[in-house]
């Protein structure tokens, strides 16, 4: 569930330093304005940043977000996040709680590689089971005014069971479902997709004249 944000003209600060032996901090300041020279097309004037500290021996990683409209109702937006790759495990923690004037909600998933699994054979090791469990709670628009902004109508929770499988390096096929609970009616969510992950190189590595 994003913080919703309209498309604008902006600039933007980002990066990331350590701050001791074991922890490294990442920033992301902005500023946006309205679309300069657009005048048919929405856009929002904002105020933000995230901050997050990542710790390379438990690997884990914590931060927040903040976001400040600078125009109309001047709402304020704000969220927290953690990550968690247990380095005895090939598994995944993420969570994330989001608060909006459009609602807000939080999300928990896990991830979990069959990769350990030395009885099963090679095609189950390249599976991974992922489950996840998210609510969604109204916010200061009310129920009648979230149909603008794609949102349910009613507080909503959901639970979700998904499988990855690996074919190789960069390409995963994805199948999912999803059971959603709310006051306008439970439903069914099926999802089935195809994902490829690719690199360009800019130039040799390594070479006479590589890229370092």
């Amino acid at each position: 569930m994003p913080i919703r944000t309209e498309p604008s003209d902006g600039v933007m600060f980002r990066g990331g330093f350590p701050v001791s032996a074991k922890a490294n901090m990442n920033y992301a300041l902005y500023v946006s304005a309205t679309r300069i020279g657009i005048d048919s097309v929405d856009s929002e004037r904002h105020v933000g940043g995230r901050m997050g500290v990542f710790l390379p021996g438990p690997r884990l990683e914590v931060g927040g977000s903040w976001q400040r409209m600078l125009q109309d109702h001047r709402k304020t937006a704000f969220g927290f996040h953690m990550g968690w790759q247990p380095t005895k495990l090939p598994m995944s923690i993420r969570a994330e709680y989001a608060h909006a004037f459009e609602g807000s909600g939080y999300w928990a998933e896990s991830a979990y590689r069959l990769s350990q699994m030395r009885l099963w054979n090679k095609a189950m090791r390249r599976t991974e089971v992922v489950a996840r469990a998210q609510q969604f709670f109204v916010g200061a628009v009310g129920a009648a005014g979230e149909d603008a902004f794609e949102l349910p109508g009613a507080e909503s929770r959901e639970g979700d069971f998904g499988i990855n499988y690996f074919f190789r390096d960069g390409l995963k096929g994805i199948f999912s479902y999803g059971r959603q609970f709310s006051s306008e009616g439970n439903f069914n969510q099926w999802s089935v997709g195809l994902a490829y992950r690719f690199l360009v190189p800019l130039g040799r590595v390594n070479g006479p004249q590589g890229v370092q």
